[in-house]
């Protein structure tokens, strides 16, 4: 389904491209007569005449490059979402792939050296301790732990 604003936006950028192709043209013709001109003033002719072209020709350009950006910016877009989401899903799936199997390690140490709410508080302690060592909990989640266990004596 398209977007609602896409029909309504497209007779606009059509108008963007075609001001952007004729303002980029026209403003570098303006652009390369100031710049003749100046240059061409070192070498004896006198001093430049046309040098405000360059003023005027240098904006046109710009106004027609953001013109010409703006009018094609979701082709653009488009081309390169196409190219790139391909490569980022296979990267990302790659990366999974590797990943996969270290995750099931601690998964498995997890179950392996769980702290038990039920049991003697001296074999939860050593539990909490190799939890810490293996750095799956943090210093917080290790010292609440270690309160609560205490608490339960």
């Amino acid at each position: 389904m398209k977007p609602l604003f896409e029909e309504h936006n497209k007779p606009f950028r059509g108008l963007l491209r075609v001001l952007g192709f004729i303002l980029v043209p026209i403003g570098a013709i303006f652009a390369l007569v100031g710049l003749v001109d100046f240059f061409g003033a070192f070498s004896g002719h006198g001093f430049p005449t046309k040098f405000w072209c360059l003023f005027v020709g240098m904006p046109m350009v710009a106004v027609g490059l953001t013109c010409l950006k703006a009018g094609f910016l979701q082709s653009i877009t488009k081309y390169v979402s196409g190219e790139t989401v391909p490569v980022a899903t296979e990267s990302v799936r790659h990366v999974a792939d590797e990943l996969r199997p270290t995750f099931k390690g601690y998964v498995s140490d997890l179950k392996s050296v769980s702290v038990r709410e039920t049991g003697d508080p001296v074999s939860r302690m050593r539990t909490l301790e190799e939890l810490k060592a293996k750095g799956l909990i943090s210093e917080a989640e290790y010292a609440g732990k270690r309160a609560e266990i205490l608490r339960g004596l």
